[in-house]
């Protein structure tokens, strides 16, 4: 993909130390949760074509939030975590994510 939506380790590196070079106070797993809510939610809105729903990483699990703030549905890891999923193998997790964010659209929209 970019340094914009990083897709594996190799380019989750090069954002980091861009990122940390303009704002000191950027974390790595700051930033890696960031990487992969922005995934999902790109995914997302393509599969919904707007922005209707929202997904957060909120512990191990992404939580899709609908109008109203109400809780649609959470989304488990491949693995152990989000974070371990795209250190291990970042395309395969982008893939998850987008299947996922395809299922959600289906099945709330």
């Amino acid at each position: 993909m970019s340094l914009d939506y990083p897709e594996n380790m190799h380019e989750f590196e090069d954002k980091f130390a861009i990122e940390k070079a303009r704002h000191p106070e950027t974390t790595r797993d700051g930033l890696m949760k960031q990487v992969i809510e922005d995934a999902f939610q790109g995914y997302l809105d393509e599969a919904e074509e707007g922005h209707y729903d929202t997904g957060k990483l909120v512990g191990k699990e992404i939580q899709v939030i609908g109008i109203g703030e109400k809780l649609l549905t959470t989304i488990k890891p491949i693995g152990e975590s989000f974070q371990a999923d795209f250190e291990k193998d970042g395309n395969q997790l982008m893939w998850y994510l987008e299947d996922q964010a395809d299922k959600v659209a289906r099945k709330f929209s």
